[in-house]
Formats: C-alpha cells, sequence, structure tokens
C-alpha cells in the first residue's frame, strides 16, 4: 500500500513538471525574445561574424517598401536598425525597396573593425534568414 502512494504522488510530481503546450496565434500568450538562428544562411552575408564590424559603422540590407508587417518583424528581432534613403552598397531598387542599417558601434562588436559579439550576428543570422532579405552588407561610405 505504501508503494502504491509513493508511486502515485511521484506521477502527480511528475505530470505537473511537464511544460505548457505551444501558444497559438491570437491565444493572449505574449511572445518572448524571438528564437536563435538555428542556422546561418552564411551565403546571404558578405561578411563572416569575425569581420562583421570591418566596415563604416553599419552592415545593410533591403526590405520591399511599405510592408509595414516585415519590418516590424525585422525589429523585433534587431530594434535599433534605421531606414536610409540611398541604394546603398546593398544595391536596393528604390522605390521598390527601402535601405536599412544595422549598426555595428561599441554594444554589437568585440573591438572597433573586429568581430561581431554573439548576439549581434545572431540577429544579422536571423535577419538574413527572411526570405525577402536577399543579401546582408558591410557599409563603406565615399
Amino acid at each position: 500500500m505504501r508503494r502504491l502512494i509513493i508511486s502515485s504522488l511521484l506521477v502527480a510530481c511528475l505530470s505537473s513538471c511537464t511544460s505548457a503546450p505551444p501558444s497559438t496565434p491570437g491565444d493572449g500568450h505574449v511572445e518572448g525574445p524571438a528564437p536563435v538562428a538555428a542556422s546561418c544562411p552564411t551565403q546571404k552575408i558578405a561578411f563572416t561574424r569575425d569581420t562583421g564590424c570591418v566596415n563604416d559603422g553599419s552592415v545593410e540590407f533591403c526590405l520591399p517598401t511599405g510592408d509595414e508587417a516585415l519590418v516590424a518583424r525585422v525589429r523585433d528581432i534587431a530594434p535599433a536598425i534605421q531606414a536610409g534613403s540611398s541604394r546603398g552598397r546593398a544595391s536596393c531598387d528604390v522605390p521598390a525597396e527601402t535601405l536599412y542599417l544595422f549598426p555595428t558601434g561599441d554594444a554589437e562588436c568585440v573591438a572597433r573593425h573586429g568581430a561581431l559579439e554573439d548576439a549581434a550576428w545572431d540577429q544579422v543570422c536571423r535577419i538574413a534568414a527572411l526570405p525577402e532579405v536577399r543579401e546582408i552588407v558591410p557599409t563603406w561610405y565615399e
């Protein structure tokens, strides 16, 4: 009898440790930070993590103009992105595309003209993983 009670308690305790079912859109669940990129689409990135800060203060990419939902998704990944007003080194097709700059300052870089911090590299990878992003390139001003 004692073993049955202990077994029942053990089952009850273990079943309370199971994770909650995944949330579905619109169920009122507030999303946390976006997950880490599972794999980085480096074929879309014109630099490596080690050379990610070898630029004039940012890396850049194009997004379709007017797609505010997409811009919001990218801002969820990298809140510090800024819109530009030219084609940039990313060769955006203005006016159909808008240039966006991802900063590579002290918060994103291990050292000036050095490697990207792990968190910044993850953000770049997650942006590159979006199908709307063709390429991410270093910014060079002339």
